[in-house]
C-alpha cells in the first residue's frame, strides 16, 4: 500500500518490511542551452524550430518546475523515483515538444516582436502546464532566453540591421545639415539686415549733409542778394540826390571828405612861405555847408 508522508515531520519505517522514495518538492529548474558549461547536458541541448517562412531558429530555455507533493506517488510510481528520472523521462521530452509546436506558428521577422515573441512564450507555458500537470508537476515559469538563426539567415538580418542604421545615419546627418544651414541663412540674413541699415544709416547721412549743404548755400545767397540790393539801393538814392536840386553841392561835400583825409601842402618855388591847404578846403567847406542851408531861404 502506498502512503505519501507530508514534509517537515519525523517518520518511523521497518527498514525490511517496508521501502520508501524521496522526491525534493523545491523549484526544480530544466535549462536547455546552446552552452555546455550552463545546460543540463555536456553537449549543446539548444531547442530547434522552424519558424512559417522556413527559416530555423535556435533558442535557449529554461523550465522551471516542481513536483506535487499531492501526487508524488503517482509520479514514482509512473515516471521515475528521483529527480533526474522525472527530468529525463518527463519534463525534458514533453519541455521541448510542446515549445516547438508552439513556436512554429509565428515568421522570423514576429520573432523580433517583442510582444508576439512574449505572447507566443506564455502560450507555451500554459500548454506545458497543462500536460505536466496530469503527470502531477507544476510549472512556474518558462524563460525563452538567447536565439540564434541560420548562418546565412542571420548574415542577412545582420546585413538588413546595418542598412537600417545606415538609414538611420544619413537620416540624422541630414537633420543635422538643415540644422546647420538654418543656422548659416539666419546668420547671413542678419549681415544682410545690418549692411541694409548701414547703408540706409549711409544714405540718411548723406542726404543730411546735402541739406545742410543747400540751406547753408541759399541762406548765403539769399545775404548776397540783400547785400547786393541794399547797395543798389544806397547807389539809387545817392542818383536820385544827385538829380535833385543841390546835387552839385553833395558832391563837392562828398569831393571834400574824401580830399579832407590827407594831408596837402603847397611850397611855392621861390617862396619859402607855405599855404595849408586843408584849412583852406576847411574853411570852404565851411562856407559851401552855408550856401546850401542858406540857399532854400531866398
Amino acid at each position: 500500500m502506498q502512503q505519501i508522508y507530508e514534509p517537515g515531520g519525523v517518520y518511523f519505517f521497518l527498514p525490511i518490511v517496508n521501502a520508501w522514495n524521496t522526491l525534493p518538492i523545491s523549484q526544480q529548474n530544466l535549462l536547455m542551452t546552446t552552452n555546455p558549461a550552463e545546460g543540463d547536458r555536456p553537449v549543446p541541448d539548444d531547442i530547434t524550430f522552424k519558424t512559417k517562412d522556413g527559416n530555423n531558429v535556435y533558442i535557449d530555455v529554461n523550465v522551471m518546475w516542481r513536483v506535487d507533493p499531492k501526487k508524488a506517488g503517482a509520479i514514482i510510481a509512473k515516471v521515475g523515483q528521483s529527480v533526474d528520472e522525472v527530468k529525463e523521462r518527463l519534463i525534458r521530452p514533453i519541455s521541448r515538444s510542446v515549445i516547438r509546436d508552439v513556436f512554429n506558428e509565428i515568421t522570423s521577422e514576429e520573432y523580433y516582436q517583442v510582444t508576439v515573441k512574449n505572447r507566443v512564450a506564455n502560450k507555451a507555458k500554459d500548454e506545458l502546464a497543462r500536460e505536466l500537470g496530469e503527470y502531477g508537476i507544476v510549472v512556474d515559469m518558462l524563460q525563452v532566453q538567447q536565439h540564434r538563426f541560420d548562418q546565412d539567415y542571420q548574415a542577412a538580418i545582420n546585413a538588413q540591421k546595418q542598412a537600417e542604421a545606415d538609414v538611420q545615419t544619413l537620416v540624422e546627418q541630414q537633420k543635422n545639415m538643415e540644422v546647420q544651414k538654418k543656422s548659416e541663412l539666419e546668420g547671413k540674413r542678419s549681415e544682410w539686415n545690418r549692411a541694409a541699415e548701414d547703408a540706409l544709416g549711409d544714405a540718411g547721412r548723406v542726404r543730411n549733409e546735402a541739406d545742410g549743404y543747400y540751406q547753408t548755400k541759399t541762406n548765403e545767397a539769399k545775404a548776397t542778394i540783400a547785400a547786393a540790393q541794399a547797395e543798389a539801393e544806397g547807389v539809387r538814392k545817392e542818383a536820385e540826390a544827385l538829380g535833385k536840386l543841390g546835387g552839385d553841392a553833395y558832391v563837392k561835400i562828398q569831393v571834400s571828405k574824401q580830399l579832407s583825409q590827407k594831408r596837402i601842402w603847397l611850397v611855392p618855388g621861390t617862396n619859402v612861405s607855405t599855404m595849408d591847404v586843408n584849412a583852406m578846403l576847411t574853411f570852404l567847406l565851411g562856407k559851401s555847408k552855408g550856401a546850401v542851408e542858406a540857399r532854400p531861404e531866398k
